[in-house]
């Protein structure tokens, strides 16, 4: 259990510094303009990138000083030549760092500035401890205890005696160390500073690991671990993780100690502690001793001796000397090890490091037993005895326990005072917090109501806000809608009136009046139902009734849907009671209503179902029943068909125009006549439409005529439009018209085929099936029609090689400039906006139609040379030319290389191949492989490359007559004079 708690506390290290207060800081720094705090930001900043990024945290500081010089300002100049020497500390460079550190204790005496003269003594004390002078540390650290007591510093006192610890630590005085370590945990436990105290605990557990107390160790290790973690501060894990791997090493678990120091490894090395790398190596070295490894081992600790010596640091260099010298002695290398031994002996001697001397002495004793000088060994035996006697004794480890428990007790007392405390100031302020506990019910109560209150508010206006943004979409569509419903309609009457001012000799046929009247009256209807609605939202649509007969009214209503039911081959069945219903009713809203109803039921049928249309009438109530077998409403959006401007399909692919007004309107004028008007659908199945309206029949009148007026034949829904003769044009360019409005399809017909073939689509799908079937010259599409509106009609046509040449003029009811841009951008040629002249359609077609001839025009006068660039439109064109170029280039030479060849490589067909190069070069695929040959020929023999034999055998010439014949024809003169 221990062992994966270690590994979860020590393995995952996170390296990255705090972010979010480095960000902070740097943001202030960008925006902050007075000088004195500009330079505390950059001190900041170096103190946050101290371990993580030591370059940028010297740079911050050496802007800091620079910054301090220039306004003077000594505070600030001795707070940064402190962090300066902190930084200098840390990367060994101690003779730099004591400069600055004396600098800064100078300044600060003059100035008499308190917390500067406390940073230098500590940082003196710590620096000269890390080189070696252990004794002139102590000194400096001891007159800083001195000092901040007297200043109250707490922070300073309880830093000086961490240092104090490590200078204990190093000379083996355990006792000393602990009651430093435990005096700084206190310190820093009462003024808050979790760092600190992390530190001081993992200095505790380094004791206990040291005096063999690893349960005790390993405890400490992982509260200061959880603070490291919480504070994330890597430096302080990175010293847990090393304490960690001597206690592994000590436990018999080599393996997992050299895991662990691989990580510390790789940290000092990220943070540049030169100090701690050689520590580590030490220790690295050990552990392959240990394991009989002597090369690995003598290799590690050469790498910590290095170390130490680069940076002058005495302790290390003791440490690596002693151990070169015992590694020496395991290899018999006598002369070796005393050189070591005797090296670790002076320098440990001069720094006061006992522990050393005491291994020193271990060694230079079993060295010179092996020299057989048995006297030295013997002298050098009891001075190791006695050293260790005095280093080790059990009353030392007693007095660290004790120490330790005293602390814990002294935390434990100040606990139970404090609860104490606690308990008191509770009884005292129990009755008050009675009172605050009533007003504070109160307030609550009081919040939540207004918070109700706020909230039901702000529901109530997202949802008026929901509600009126769904308007306006809806709004918005209606408008596109009957837009385009308006606009199909005037092009079909201004066409006809615009050619008749164009030609006053001319008469109108008498299917354009036809066309006009219908069109006319579908304008008509659509103003007329607008007005209705703007009464009804008004309140003033009134009913205006008069006496007649409702059955036959309806009879005629029905029928007038007879011609258009049989023109599409549907099942119509009208069933009207066989008498007469006379009534007082409005013809003209009933009417409305019934041809409303009828007409949504005919949408939304395909050609050969069933629509019916039932009248009964009952207890004084008319009954109509519509009912069809077309493809039925969904249940999600079946309650909203009768919301104004709603369209079950508001896709500009829906099957049928419509404005999304018509069943809106229709139970508006149910509901004013006291009727309802119900509907009932399943998908795929059909719909159901049930209209109950009160009416009370009267005594026909002995005389009376007919009032109700029959229904003028125009006025079918759908009366078939005018079709032209198909008749063609010989030598004239092919036009393919993809129109859903069978008039609109028939007008656009007739204004072209005097001077054009036209074949003609009723939508989408069917038009880009007849463009890739029966390939025309231009395309002339509407924007929305059913299946596949023509957006996507030109995206499939403009992306597929075999129409990709084809020019596209869009029409549509949509006139705003962001709708031409995206036509355009599809790839449309042109964009023609409806109502739009008969002569604007013709020019544009023509300009179109010959613009395209004039590149191939061009193309035929260039020498025959295929330049693709010159002579397509788009992109697809032109890189499928340079595929026939390339083709042509590689295989021209090859005489069994023809069309077929062709067809193959280019994964085209015969007649696929031969239509789409003669619409881009007027040219079938042998005349342009003949061509390219013969020109290719041409090059060679202006060059006098070879014989005209071997030319026309290298250009894929086989019989020289044909070559010949062919050359003249296309240069005018022979080969051999060319």
């Amino acid at each position: 259990m221990a062992r994966i708690q270690i590994l979860i506390l020590f393995f995952i290290s996170v390296c990255a510094y705090p972010q979010s207060r480095v960000d902070s800081l740097e943001q202030k720094l960008r925006i902050e303009k007075v000088d004195s705090t500009r330079v505390s930001l950059l001190l900041d900043l170096a103190d946050e990138y101290r371990y993580e990024n030591p370059k940028k945290a010297e740079q911050n500081v050496l802007d800091a000083l620079t910054l301090a010089a220039s306004i003077d300002e000594k505070r600030h100049e001795v707070s940064g030549l402190i962090v300066h020497a902190d930084l200098l500390t840390d990367r060994a460079s101690y003779d730099s760092a004591i400069v600055l550190f004396q600098k800064a204790l100078s300044i600060s005496e003059r100035i008499k500035f308190d917390d500067g003269k406390s940073a230098a003594l500590i940082g003196l004390g710590n620096t000269n401890t890390r080189k070696g002078n252990l004794d002139k540390g102590e000194e400096y650290l001891l007159l800083n205890i001195a000092f901040a007591t007297e200043t109250e510093d707490l922070v300073g006192v309880a830093s000086a005696y961490n240092n104090l610890g490590n200078i204990y630590n190093e000379q083996g005085e355990y006792k000393k160390a602990m009651e430093a370590y435990t005096e700084a945990a206190k310190m820093n436990t009462q003024i808050g500073h979790e760092k600190h105290t992390a530190i001081n605990m993992a200095n505790i557990g380094m004791i206990y690991q040291k005096l063999e107390n690893y349960d005790s160790a390993i405890a400490y290790f992982q509260k200061s671990d959880s603070l490291f973690v919480k504070l994330d501060f890597q430096a302080g894990r990175v010293f847990v993780m090393e304490n960690m791997g001597i206690i592994f090493r000590n436990q018999d678990r080599p393996d997992e100690a050299l895991e662990l120091y691989q990580e510390v490894l790789e940290s000092y090395n990220k943070l540049g502690r030169k100090r701690e790398l050689s520590q580590t190596y030490n220790k690295i070295g050990n552990i392959y001793s240990d394991k009989e490894q002597s090369d690995k081992a003598i290799e590690n600790f050469r790498l910590s001796l290095s170390l130490a010596e680069e940076i002058n640091d005495s302790i290390n260099m003791a440490m690596a000397n002693r151990a070169l010298g015992q590694q020496f002695l395991y290899f018999k290398k006598i002369d070796s090890s005393v050189h070591y031994a005797e090296q670790a002996l002076r320098i440990a001697n001069a720094t006061g490091v006992e522990l050393t001397v005491m291994d020193s002495y271990e060694t230079l004793s079993e060295v010179n037993y092996a020299k057989n000088n048995y006297k030295s060994a013997y002298d050098f035996r009891i001075k190791y005895e006695a050293l260790k006697d005095s280093l080790y004794t059990l009353e030392k480890r007693d007095m660290a326990e004790e120490i330790e428990a005293k602390y814990q007790n002294e935390q434990q007392a100040k606990e139970i005072a404090l609860l104490a405390s606690e308990k008191e100031l509770q009884e005292l302020q129990l009755s008050k917090r009675k009172n605050e506990r009533n007003g504070i019910i109160v307030v609550a109560i009081f919040m939540l109501l207004l918070t109700g209150l706020l909230y039901n508010q702000y529901r109530i206006k997202q949802k008026s806000n929901r509600e009126l943004k769904e308007l306006n979409t809806l709004k918005s569509n209606f408008f596109a809608n009957i837009s385009h419903e308006f606009r199909t309609p005037l092009t079909l009457i201004q066409g006809p009136i615009e050619n008749l001012e164009q030609n006053p000799e001319e008469q109108l046929d008498r299917k354009d009046v036809k066309m006009i009247r219908r069109n006319t009256n579908k304008v008509l209807g659509l103003v007329n139902q607008l007005l209705d609605l703007s009464k009804i939202d008004e309140g003033k649509l009134e009913l205006k009734s008069s006496e007649g007969d409702l059955f036959k009214c309806l009879r005629t209503a029905a029928a007038s849907f007879n011609s258009h039911a049989a023109q599409r081959n549907m099942d119509y069945r009208v069933s009207v009671p066989n008498e007469v219903l006379w009534a007082a009713f409005d013809r003209d809203k009933l009417e409305k209503v019934v041809y409303n109803v009828l007409s949504n039921a005919f949408k939304f049928s395909e050609d050969g179902e069933s629509v019916a249309f039932k009248v009964s009438y009952t207890g004084q109530e008319l009954c109509i029943h519509v009912s069809d077998s077309g493809r039925g409403i969904s249940e999600e959006k079946l309650p909203f068909i009768f919301d104004r401007f709603y369209q079950v399909d508001s896709s500009i692919t829906k099957d049928q125009e419509g404005s999304g007004i018509g069943l809106s309107l229709s139970k508006d004028l149910i509901e004013l006549m006291d009727g309802t008007i119900t509907v009932s659908s399943e998908k795929g199945m059909g719909t159901f439409f049930t209209i109950q309206v009160p009416i009370e029949k009267i005594k026909i009148p002995e005389i009376r005529t007919d009032l109700v007026p029959s229904t003028p034949a125009d006025k079918a829904f759908g009366a078939k439009a005018y079709e032209f003769p198909k008749a063609e044009v010989n030598g004239a360019s092919k036009i393919l018209v993809i129109e859903d409005n069978e008039d609109m399809r028939q007008y656009i017909k007739k204004q072209l085929l005097l001077s054009y073939n036209v074949i003609e689509a009723k939508h989408g799908e069917q038009g880009v099936k007849l463009a890739d079937s029966d390939t025309p010259d231009l395309v002339i599409t509407d924007l929305m029609m059913p299946k596949m509106d023509g957006m996507e009609v030109c995206r499939r046509l403009k992306s597929d090689i075999h129409t990709s040449h084809i020019p596209i003029i869009m029409l549509t009811a949509r006139a705003g400039e962001a709708n031409k841009i995206e036509g355009l951008e599809t790839g449309a040629d042109d964009y023609l906006t409806k109502p739009f002249s008969a002569k604007e359609l013709m020019a544009r077609v023509k300009n179109l139609i010959e613009q395209r001839k004039r590149l191939l025009e061009h193309y035929k006068q260039s020498e025959r040379t295929l330049i693709p660039e010159k002579i397509t439109t788009t992109s697809l064109d032109k890189k499928f030319l340079e595929r026939v170029l390339d083709l042509l280039e590689k295989n021209h030479s090859n005489p069994d290389f023809g069309v077929p060849q062709m067809q193959q490589e280019l994964a085209m067909s015969k007649t696929q191949l031969n239509r789409k190069l003669k619409a881009l070069t007027q040219e079938s695929p042998r005349d342009i492989l003949r061509n390219f040959r013969l020109k290719r020929a041409a090059q060679l023999l202006s060059r006098k490359s070879d014989t005209v034999t071997q030319i026309a055998y290298q250009v894929g010439f086989e019989n020289l007559s044909y070559f010949a014949k062919c050359f003249k024809e296309q240069y005018g003169v022979s080969p051999s004079s060319y």
